[in-house]
């Protein structure tokens, strides 16, 4: 009799805390995500250890400056309730976990491991945590960051081969130029080759009408030659003709002086 009811009262132990879970009423469900998240201490509690009471206390002599960490492991439970039996000491916050149902502000997920439980739906979240957004933004930022280095030395032998580039071009543009003058230059030489042709041909002309004028003076040269050498003819015979009076008429003046002398 007495082991029949020392098994009476083992099983009701252990049933009753289920049944109690179980019946809990919606109120007590949606409590504050405080309160729905068990610390390890409620962990501990529920597993049956029992907590030290004599911890030392320790004073800090300053206040030190502390944060919240905001990594916390999730127990998985074998159903929907924060009293019943857990699959999994703890999934850590950020894990991609797969949502197969949903009951009453609790989900079935499935791990990547293939461990199959449920936890509260405020600790799932359609995009990744902070923790992991910074960690792939930082994967970003270090690709970003190599990216701009290679980018970087791409630009530099761009601008030192811009440098080259204009270099020659600068030369090119010299080249030009002087061509450019020697091009005005062979204009004004063929510009000058065609005014000396022209005023050449003038010269011709003129050449042509001063030999033409010169004819016709060696022309008149030629008459007035002529005429001297008629007039020195006329002016010989003239003198010729002069001296022989001359000649025929002085001694008949002087027959007659002395004849005069005579008388």
């Amino acid at each position: 009799m007495k082991f029949l009811t020392i098994a009476i009262l083992i099983a009701a132990s252990y049933f009753a805390p289920n049944a109690v879970a179980q019946t809990e009423s919606p109120e007590a469900q949606l409590e504050s995500p405080e309160a729905q998240v068990e610390s390890p201490e409620a962990e501990t509690e529920s597993s049956g250890i029992d907590k030290p009471e004599d911890v030392p206390t320790v004073r800090l002599p300053k206040p030190l400056v502390r944060y919240i960490s905001d990594e916390f492991y999730v127990p998985l439970r074998e159903t929907p309730c924060r009293r019943c039996k857990i699959v999994h000491r703890g999934i850590k916050s950020g894990t991609e976990l797969k949502l197969l149902e949903t009951r009453e502000g609790w989900g079935l997920v499935l791990t990547s491991k293939g461990v199959e439980g449920w936890m509260e739906l405020q600790h799932l979240l359609d995009s990744p945590v902070a923790r992991t957004q910074i960690s792939r933004n930082e994967s970003r930022l270090k690709k970003l960051a190599d990216r701009n280095s290679q980018l970087e030395k791409i630009l530099a032998e761009l601008r030192k081969q811009s440098a080259a580039l204009r270099g020659k071009l600068d030369s090119t543009e010299g080249r030009k130029d002087n061509l450019a003058s020697e091009l005005e230059a062979i204009k004004e030489i063929s510009s000058d080759t065609l005014a000396l042709n022209e005023q050449n041909q003038m010269l011709v002309k003129q050449n042509h009408m001063l030999q033409g004028e010169n004819d016709v003076l060696n022309a008149s040269l030629n008459d007035l030659q002529k005429d001297k050498r008629n007039q020195s003819f006329l002016y010989g015979g003239l003198t010729v003709f002069l001296g022989a009076i001359l000649v025929v008429l002085i001694p008949k003046l002087r027959g007659r002086k002395r004849f005069s002398e005579w008388q």
